[in-house]
């Protein structure tokens, strides 16, 4: 069986390093023994040595904890050089469940 969660994090405004956000999915009575999410990631901007101008990181990922829990995990970065901008944002993904 498939299950198919829409979900989307949000990042205040934070003057910080690279940030992550971890949620955790229980699906008892239901075994999971494969998990995905739609939005792998996705870094982009100028580099270091085209220019210092902005540069982008965000990364999703999903793990299966036990056979009823999953854990997936978005970190979301803008920087120039150093991750110094203070920026939020949403973050779309869709988590693919595949049951036993």
């Amino acid at each position: 069986m498939l299950k198919i969660i829409e979900d989307e994090v949000r990042f205040p405004k934070a003057l910080e390093k690279g940030r992550t956000i971890s949620r955790t999915y229980r699906t008892y009575p239901y075994r999971v023994y494969q998990a995905n999410c739609a939005l792998r990631g996705i870094d982009y901007g100028f580099s270091d040595q085209e220019g210092m101008f902005f540069r982008t990181t965000i990364d999703t990922s999903s793990q299966i904890i036990s056979p009823y829990e999953v854990k997936v995990t978005i970190t979301f970065g803008f920087r120039s050089r150093e991750f110094d901008k203070k920026t939020d944002a949403t973050i779309k993904y869709t988590l693919f469940l595949q049951y036993v």
